[in-house]
């Protein structure tokens, strides 16, 4: 089957992952904490031992000169694959609110957009890794919420975006440590550039149509020329359009899921504006 946006070949992996992560979500729901946790793990140490092994796992990658680098935290699903067992067993709230949120939606945009495949047989190796891969991210990730493992705080949405710049730091990071232990053809900045972990150095030509529109939010001072080679601002180019997509969408998200204490703040709010503004008034000069 050649994969087409919108034929049966694109949808095939997707409907497969959906299928596995109903089932498992019913399958648990009324299992014991610790059986949840200890099942979301197993598929996450599945997926972090198919991602740092996948050149002795995958046969694509047998008899050629492997690059190492795909097997690190190379972009951001690689380092939320890596990173998913501990924030499962760790116990900061803020990172297992990133996890819930961008491991979904990393693993459900990137299955959405497989423009690498496109064209191409699903019936390949590669193809398979990388629907393992990610759909393996997006069900866990979603199932530590759907199962009640973790709770969602919706007033966390405006931090979320900082720990998304941050995930990509750790990225430049990763790729910098590569560079000095292994080197690398050019000099860094011309690697990293290369790189281009989640459009952090430059948009891409296939998606030129958004750089009006990032264009809106951005001083001029920051962007660049696809056209001319202009170099972008690492980050800064896309820094406000993309801290405030985020944290819409964060919010959104997170006040759906955490309803009963959005509820409870939003009658607060109402609360405290209907009152006279004289109370109003006074109560700030207690607080204060």
């Amino acid at each position: 089957m050649i994969m087409q946006y919108g034929n049966f070949a694109y949808f095939f992996y997707p409907i497969l992952i959906i299928s596995f992560t109903v089932g498992l979500h019913f399958l648990l729901r009324r299992r014991s904490e610790q059986t949840k946790k200890a099942v979301l793990l197993a598929m996450m140490l599945v997926n972090l031992t198919q991602h740092l092994l996948k050149q002795y796992l995958y046969p694509q990658y047998w008899g050629i000169d492997f690059d190492v680098r795909l097997s690190t935290a190379y972009n951001l699903c690689a380092l939320l694959i890596i990173i998913a067992p501990f924030v499962l067993l760790g116990k900061n709230a803020l990172w297992k609110d990133f996890l819930v949120l961008f491991g979904t939606n990393a693993g459900v945009v990137t299955m959405a957009a497989p423009y690498w495949y496109i064209g191409q047989t699903i019936w390949q190796w590669d193809v398979f890794r990388y629907y393992l891969c990610h759909g393996l991210l997006s069900s866990s990730s979603l199932l530590i919420a759907l199962l009640g493992l973790h709770r969602l705080n919706y007033r966390n949405f405006w931090k979320i975006p900082f720990l998304f710049f941050f995930s990509l730091i750790l990225v430049c990071f990763n790729d910098i440590i590569l560079y000095a232990v292994q080197g690398a053809e050019g000099n860094l900045w011309e690697v990293l550039y290369a790189y281009n972990p989640c459009w952090l150095f430059h948009p891409i030509e296939e998606f030129d149509w958004l750089i009006p529109i990032i264009d809106v939010f951005t001083p001029d001072l920051f962007m660049g020329d696809l056209a001319t080679g202009e170099p972008f601002t690492p980050l800064l180019w896309y820094f406000i359009p993309m801290y405030l997509l985020i944290a819409v969408l964060a919010f959104l998200i997170m006040s759906l899921a955490d309803r009963k204490r959005f509820s409870q703040d939003w009658r607060k709010i109402k609360a405290y504006f209907s009152r006279p503004r004289k109370e109003r008034t006074d109560d700030d000069h207690l607080t204060t």
